[in-house]
């Protein structure tokens, strides 16, 4: 046996016993916290999970975040603690050479290793702790940036899987991801490819790993999917992700997940079959989902942040405030999020409207570093002693070597109520074989919260087969407090005897025989009794079933349900259930029906379906829009897509056929101007010049026509009631930076008013009011300062309205010294936040709300930045302006599409559906691209923020823009 035995970490922990405190997360004042393992025994631990015997073990290795083809592989782990002290002293290398280790799950003797683009499973079958048989049973499955997670063992033997959208390479013969993969990305291959290739075996010695360039592109959609843990039957469950880290289930079987976005916060998602959650839609795209019928909801509050692991706590023991809870890590925050979930119906949600943690690092992090306490949670899991254990990262992003050796720091954290005193379960009968063991040993590990022992004791008993049955089925009967056990045994007991006469003296014994009778596809013949259930779960279950079985016979009662169904989850099943059972045709017929919730059933179906020609559904969807007494529901699904599918923000001109640009209006015009004053005491305010605008504050004439070159440009609106003035009149403010003013004069008037007549430029442009009044333009350059204007009359005889004043301010000034990272923190300390802010938001500064957002001011189409300085110190934050391809934030690399007209389009992916994609360029442009027409696309190893800033920027321009950011924390 190869062990590693490093005497030396006692020593260290010995050295630190005092300093560590410092270092460790900050949890509640009725939480303990220890450290379990540091580095060197472990670096970068990513996957964590518990073995039969009770022990840890952890993925980790160099693989993750830019592997090249020689980059040394992951390996797992098994940590020790010999002397039982709490504290790692050594460690064995069970199975390696693997891609970078994002999920682990045991069964039996075999360990389940997610190793994008490969599934692997390796099992020891000699029992001296090292893996000899490897078997590669998926690969092709696309790279590491969204790749394969979330790995469990449900209690109906299943394995279940979140996988990110990166899609495999899908090159015949040799790389080829199974059928339902191939579905999620929307990529085809010839008829006779293979629904699933054969799985290929080897041992420790000849086993090699794909290899998938971590910087390749993405498919349309991730997705949650399942199969027996040979790796056949595979099915998807739910759809519609972006990057699902982890997902893990309740005592009930019920599923909660996180999934990565870049723009609008990390969701929170309960999937079930057939659900799609917007990632990739055929034609409607909502992130969140709540109130947008053709995708599922999300169930609770988007976080800005990382979502990584997650797990069900509901220890027995826990004071009860910590019962009944998803612990949900924030690798970016560096938090531990408490998650109460309840159902409102069938829809699974949050109790509290915001996350609270239970551990936190105090502050966020960067991409590139992290900095303070050393806690940046990973995965998850409830350990074999109940205390809460957590795999916390490295410093860096990725592997960081220092004399040619791995040099990331790792730690493995253990929390736990003081109430309790966690100790590792010392059963005797685990030092046996499992076939050894009493049903009475067996029972006490099926109710157990450490997925390997439920697991291979439901094994167990299941090869027991009917003898195990009495005593399943008098512990289904106790009114056992248990409900873990419940679930379990009730799934036992369906697996070893295929019946649909099972127990239903409870909700959970109710909607786990549902899903028993779905699974062994021997239902009970009065299934319809749960259409008509009171409790909506009970229906949700019945809907899914019929859907899963492809049932045809009950059709008609889906159809009597859809239309009283008032649950929003309910209902999203049923038209789900008859669009997978009826023709087009038929669904057809159904949005004729006289029942508007049918109708909308039946109409959502037709849409998500996409089978009928274009023109025909958008006719349908038009006169359903304009049918008298039409249900307000109906009008607008139809109304969204008559005006076709994946709609987008269309503002600007159309560019080609494969898409359109959309310029967004700018809402964080600056304010250039203040201490604005009028002798007269009228209202005078600064707003910004947009059509439909007032131009005046005592009248509500609007901008009609304004010239491009003035469109979202900061400007005073005046008091038109001033407009008589020829005298005694004065109009003063102060300028904050240098600008040029544009004086907008009625053009009714015979010449400029005396004080402005020689010295303002007349241009080209004109505005025009909503009463057809033409204005011209004039314009001056001003310097900063204090600025006086006349009265509107001063020697003019035509009546006209009062001018207006806009303003262009210039916030960058020439360059007299280079402009490096040492530059800007040299003058960090003379920073003028606020003129930092200015210089982010506007067009004529930096311009980067143009892409990121602080606050809700900005456009999402990068990081937000509202708490960025809970991650990143003055270093980091320059580095990343002046080089921002040094390190890239996850989803924000660009990508490139090449087009069938020859055209090139390069930024960053803000949605895609099954036939656009809307891309976000640099300036802050939205393109909308037809999948139709794209020929080739790729990844590119470069941050689509461009490279301008040392170059547009002094020195002191880019310690502004610090000094702002520096401002911007968690509140």
């Amino acid at each position: 046996m190869t062990k590693l035995i490093l005497s030396a970490v006692l020593i260290y922990f010995t050295c630190n016993k005092l300093k560590a405190d410092n270092s460790f997360p900050i949890v509640p004042d009725d939480f303990s916290v220890s450290l379990f393992a540091q580095e060197p025994l472990v670096r970068n631990p990513c996957a964590i999970t518990f073995d039969k015997q009770g022990r840890l073990c952890v993925g980790m290795g160099p693989q993750y975040r830019k592997p090249k083809p020689e980059t040394k592989g992951d390996s797992v782990w098994i940590i020790l603690d010999e002397d039982g002290d709490n504290k790692a002293d050594s460690r064995i290398e069970f199975a390696s050479g693997f891609n970078s280790i994002q999920g682990l799950a045991w069964k039996g003797n075999d360990l389940w290793v997610a190793n994008a683009p490969d599934l692997t499973l390796v099992r020891d079958t000699n029992n001296d702790d090292i893996a000899d048989e490897y078997v590669k049973v998926f690969t092709d499955l696309g790279n590491l940036e969204h790749g394969l997670h979330g790995l469990n063992f449900g209690p109906d033997g299943r394995l279940y899987m979140s996988k990110g959208n990166s899609k495999g390479l899908t090159i015949l013969p040799d790389k080829i991801a199974p059928q339902p993969f191939r579905e999620l990305w929307g990529v085809s291959t010839p008829l006779n490819t293979p629904i699933k290739p054969e799985s290929v075996t080897s041992n420790r010695k000849n086993y090699k790993k794909s290899y998938h360039h971590p910087s390749d592109d993405w498919g349309v959609t991730g997705g949650i999917l399942r199969c027996d843990d040979d790796g056949n039957n595979l099915e998807i469950v739910s759809r519609g992700f972006r990057n699902p880290w982890d997902i893990c289930f309740d005592d009930g079987f019920n599923w909660l997940g996180t999934d990565n976005d870049q723009t609008m916060g990390d969701k929170i998602f309960a999937p079930f079959f057939g659900a799609h959650f917007g990632w990739g839609h055929a034609w409607s795209y909502d992130w969140k989902g709540d109130k947008h019928l053709p995708t599922a909801p999300s169930s609770g509050p988007l976080f800005e942040g990382s979502g990584a692991g997650i797990i069900y706590c509901n220890v027995p023991s826990y004071p009860e405030k910590y019962r009944n809870i998803f612990l949900i890590n924030d690798w970016l925050n560096r938090e531990t999020y408490i998650f109460k979930p309840e159902w409102k119906g069938a829809w699974r949600f949050s109790e509290v409207s915001k996350l609270i943690p239970i551990a936190s690092a105090g502050t966020g992090r960067s991409m590139p570093l992290s900095k303070g306490r050393s806690f940046d949670p990973v995965d998850i899991e409830i350990g074999p002693d109940k205390a809460v254990w957590i795999s916390s990262w490295g410093r860096q992003y990725g592997a960081h070597y220092e004399n040619g050796k791995l040099a990331n720091e790792g730690r493995i954290y253990r929390i736990w109520p003081k109430k309790i005193s966690p100790k590792n379960n010392t059963n005797k009968h685990r030092l046996k074989n499992i076939k050894q063991w009493s049903l009475n040993e067996l029972m006490a590990d099926l109710g157990s919260h450490l997925p390997v022992w439920r697991t291979n004791a439901q094994e167990e008993l299941i090869k027991r087969g009917h003898q195990t049955l009495d005593l399943l089925q008098t512990t289904l009967e106790k009114d056992s407090k248990n409900k873990s056990l419940e679930t379990w045994t009730a799934w036992t007991i369906g697996r070893i005897k295929k019946s649909h006469e099972l127990s239903e003296k409870n909700l959970n014994q109710k909607i786990q025989s549902i899903r028993i009778q779905t699974h062994n596809k021997i239902i009970n013949p009065d299934f319809h009794k749960y259409f008509n259930h009171p409790n909506a779960r009970i229906r949700h279950e019945a809907v899914m079933a019929i859907r899963q079985l492809k049932k045809s016979e009950y059709v008609g009662r889906l159809k009597n349900l859809g239309k009283i169904e008032k649950d929003r989850i309910v209902f999203y099943s049923i038209w789900g259930a008859l669009m997978e059972l009826c023709s087009d045709n038929d669904l057809k017929n159904m949005v004729n029906e006289e029942a508007p919730g049918l109708r909308l059933a039946a109409l959502l179906a037709l849409l998500e379906k996409d089978n009928l020609p274009n023109e025909l559904i958008e006719k349908l969807c038009v006169n359903l829009v304009f049918t008298e007494g039409q249900d307000p529901a109906i009008v607008k699904i139809a109304m969204s897509r008559s005006k076709g599918k994946a709609v987008f923000e269309k503002r600007g001109r159309p560019l080609t056929a494969e898409g359109s640009i959309t310029r967004r209006s700018n809402s964080n015009v600056i304010n250039p101007f203040s201490d604005i004053k009028a002798s007269s005491k009228k209202n005078y305010s600064f707003d910004t010049i947009q059509l439909g605008k007032n131009l005046y504050s005592d009248r509500s004439y609007k901008f009609k026509k304004i010239p491009p070159i003035l469109q979202n440009d900061a400007f005073i609106k005046t008091a038109c009631d001033d407009a008589e003035k020829s005298k005694n009149f004065e109009l003063t403010f102060n300028l904050r930076y240098p600008s040029t003013l544009y004086l907008i004069d009625d053009s009714r008037s015979e010449k400029l008013p005396d004080w402005a007549i020689h010295h303002w430029r007349e241009t080209d442009f004109n505005i025009v009011s909503s009463e057809g009044i033409k204005m011209k333009i004039y314009e001056k350059k001003f310097p900063p300062g204090k600025v006086k204007l006349g009265p509107n009359r001063k020697g003019v005889s035509a009546r006209k309205g009062n001018y207006l004043i806009a303003a262009k301010p210039s916030l960058l000034n020439k360059k007299d010294e280079k402009t490096s990272i040492e530059s800007a923190l040299k003058y960090l300390p003379s920073a003028d936040a606020k003129i930092g802010k200015d210089l982010f938001m506007s067009k004529y500064g930096a311009n980067c709300s143009s892409c990121h957002q602080v606050s809700g001011k900005g456009n999402n189409h990068a990081p937000d930045l509202s708490d960025i300085a809970n991650r990143s110190d003055p270093r980091i934050l320059a580095e990343a302006i002046l080089n921002p391809s040094q390190s890239i934030t996850e989803g924000f690399a660009a990508q490139m599409f090449e087009m069938k007209n020859g055209r090139i389009h390069t930024g960053i992916l803000l949605q895609e559906t099954a036939n656009e994609i809307k891309l976000a360029v640099t300036g802050g442009a939205i393109i909308n691209i037809s999948r139709a027409n794209i020929i080739n696309r790729k990844g590119l190893p470069i941050s689509a923020m461009p490279a301008i800033f040392s170059e547009m920027l002094n020195p002191q321009e880019l310690a502004h823009i610090i000094a702002y950011l520096l401002e911007q924390r968690k509140k």
